[in-house]
C-alpha cells in the first residue's frame, strides 16, 4: 500500500463508515465518446443532444433580445407603471 491509501484508512477509521468505498467516477464529458453514437445508452443520447443545442438555442434566444431590445424594456415599463397606478385602486 501506498502512503496516501494508509492515510485514507486512519482517517476513515474515525469516521462512522466502518470501511473505505472507492466510488466509479462519472463521466462527464468524453468527446470521443459522443462520436460512437450507437454505443451510447438513452441518458447519454439526451445528454449530448442538450449538451450541443444549448448553444444554439442560446443563439436564437440572444439575437431576438438584440433585435427586440427597445421593445422589451418600453413593455417592461409599461408594466411596472401599470402595477404602480393599480396598487391604490382595488382593496378588499
Amino acid at each position: 500500500m501506498n502512503p496516501i491509501d494508509l492515510l485514507k484508512e486512519l482517517l476513515n477509521t474515525f469516521s462512522k463508515k466502518a470501511k473505505y468505498k472507492d466510488r466509479e467516477m462519472k463521466r462527464v464529458f468524453q468527446w470521443r465518446r459522443y462520436l460512437e453514437w450507437e454505443g451510447l445508452s438513452k441518458h447519454e443520447k439526451l445528454a449530448a443532444k442538450r449538451l450541443f443545442f444549448v448553444p444554439i438555442a442560446a443563439y436564437f434566444v440572444f439575437s431576438f433580445i438584440n433585435r427586440h431590445f427597445i421593445t422589451l424594456i418600453f413593455l417592461i415599463g409599461l408594466f411596472f407603471v401599470y402595477k404602480k397606478f393599480e396598487k391604490g385602486k382595488l382593496l378588499k
